[in-house]
């Protein structure tokens, strides 16, 4: 059975990953804080530290790593760009300079690359990040560009459940407010083509698979702003929907840009998986999934 290093396991997405496909491969899980899920070969390590993670790579001697672990509040990211580039590009760096020749890496990277003047975006369209974390996570796609001849960096914008941290993914966040007849503000002016960390772990699991190298947009084929998304996740859980509030994003006062349409073309991905979801197959998804662990919102 080949190894399957997982960064970030703690995390919404690396947790997931682990949970979908954890059980086709040895799994190392590596995380900073705290373990989540319980794995047996788990690591509390820093990737920050050079030392730290060519020791654990040597150890380990990964065939594939998926890098999860990053900082993703924008703003906290906007506040200190140094902490923010120490988890965004150092530890990608450690990581892939510590990576045997041949072995493959993904790289979760984000459709916030991209300054979201238009929109449909495609992975040849020249990013311009407007936000610190976005610049961050550029410049890790980089170092994995330069560093290694056998990746596959990941564009994409994730919902689901986060096992870690209950109510702090969007689609939680919005089902938590409904549910306790919270008004709640969306945007109608941010626009995205979100896709579930379910569906995305699978993809994953057959990118290990294949021959394909380079950089990758995965999301649903439609995209949808903020406040529709919001709209149809209260239809499908029944929820008020009167208690949604359309607003612009002009109108908040963050300390970091956002940019307004970072919707994706996903065209390559289609070509290589055959099909990809739409935002109503993905939504019916994450229901399905909130039902099947009893998860009470």
């Amino acid at each position: 059975m080949k190894k399957l290093l997982v960064t970030g396991s703690s995390g919404m997405l690396g947790s997931n990953i682990i949970a979908e496909i954890g059980k086709d491969y040895e799994i190392y899980a590596s995380y900073r804080t705290s373990s989540c899920p319980p794995v047996k070969n788990s690591i509390k390590i820093d990737l920050r530290n050079h030392k730290k993670v060519e020791k654990m790579m040597d150890s380990v001697d990964p065939d594939f790593v998926v890098h999860c672990a990053a900082v993703t509040n924008v703003d906290m990211c906007e506040s200190d760009y140094k902490s923010a580039r120490n988890t965004n590009v150092t530890a990608t760096e450690n990581l892939a300079a510590s990576l045997k020749p041949g072995k493959r890496f993904i790289y979760i990277s984000t459709d916030s690359v991209f300054d979201g003047g238009r929109g449909n975006y495609t992975e040849e369209d020249v990013p311009n990040p407007i936000n610190n974390y976005a610049k961050t996570k550029l410049e890790g796609e980089g170092v994995v560009e330069k560093i290694l001849d056998n990746y596959v960096i990941i564009r994409t914008n994730l919902f689901g459940l986060n096992f870690s941290k209950k109510g702090t993914s969007l689609a939680e966040w919005i089902c938590e407010n409904l549910n306790g007849k919270r008004q709640i503000n969306m945007f109608t002016d941010i626009i995205f083509s979100p896709i579930t960390v379910n569906t995305l772990s699978h993809l994953i699991d057959r990118l290990l698979n294949v021959d394909f190298v380079g950089r990758l947009n995965i999301g649903s084929t439609n995209p949808i702003s903020k406040y529709d998304f919001g709209l149809l996740l209260a239809d499908f859980f029944n929820f008020d929907k009167s208690l949604i509030t359309p607003v612009s994003a002009d109108t908040f006062n963050f300390k970091a840009r956002r940019p307004k349409n970072t919707s994706l073309d996903v065209s390559k991905a289609k070509g290589i998986f055959g099909e990809i979801p739409t935002i109503k197959e993905e939504l019916a998804i994450f229901k399905q999934k909130s039902e099947n662990i009893q998860w009470k919102f």
